[in-house]
């Protein structure tokens, strides 16, 4: 009797053991498969973040601004004759 309650005990326990397992290598997948997601989101918001950084210093330049505001804004560049002063 009681090595048949040890046999069933110890049959039970690895039993158990075997689903744990199982339960491990499944949420193991599942935290890869997020943690793949995540480096994926992490790399485009680098991308996108390069390439912010980029228009940022473009729209720095002098140069772009000034063509900016001719062309776009349709401003042109005062002479000194056209500057009065007040005072």
């Amino acid at each position: 009797m009681k090595k048949k309650k040890i046999l069933g005990v110890f049959i039970g326990v690895h039993i158990a053991f075997i689903f744990l397992q199982i339960y491990k290598q499944s949420y193991l997948v599942q935290l890869t498969y997020e943690k793949q997601h995540h480096e994926k989101v992490k790399q485009e918001l680098l991308e996108k973040k390069n390439h912010l950084t980029q228009q940022w210093y473009i729209l720095q330049n002098r140069s772009a601004i000034k063509e900016y505001a001719q062309q776009e804004l349709g401003m042109k560049k005062v002479a000194l004759k056209q500057i009065k002063k007040i005072a």
